[in-house]
């Protein structure tokens, strides 16, 4: 069962700053100990509430196409990249959009933290992709639209 207490939105136990470093904390075993079962929560949480925020699929998708290619050829420089365009993406999507920039910068801050070996960074990659598909694919089950 999900806690309330690692909403960033502030709902449940806690101050919205203690909601948003639980939040960051559960990013970081998500990322960094490959640890499933909570990337499975967090991901339905975060695509629920990205639903409730009307942020729509094909936004989404802008972001997605290219951690996709980034999939395909990785460079940690482009990985790195990827924070300024969601920052645009948030600023243009309005609703939704800065949610979806704080969880997958945290990810990205996470994927390079401790100063982790190549092969590290590649595997800790590997896990944000994961954990942004289960956010998109909560995202339409819970009724995003396009």
């Amino acid at each position: 069962m999900k806690s309330p207490e690692v909403s960033a939105t502030g709902r449940g136990g806690g101050t919205p700053s203690a909601a948003a470093a639980n939040e960051k904390e559960s990013i970081r075993r998500i990322i960094q100990e490959g640890n499933y079962q909570v990337l499975v929560e967090e991901a339905e949480r975060i695509g629920q509430e990205l639903v409730q925020q009307r942020l729509t699929t094909s936004q989404i998708r802008n972001v997605f196409g290219e951690v996709k290619r980034l999939q395909m050829r990785f460079d940690p420089h482009r990985l790195r990249m990827l924070k300024p365009k969601l920052a645009y993406m948030a600023a243009r999507a309005k609703s939704g959009g800065p949610r979806l920039r704080d969880v997958l910068t945290a990810a990205v801050d996470a994927v390079f933290a401790g100063n982790p070996s190549e092969a590290d960074v590649l595997q800790r990659f590997r896990r944000m992709v994961d954990f942004f598909e289960a956010i998109l694919a909560y995202h339409k089950a819970f009724g995003g639209r396009d």
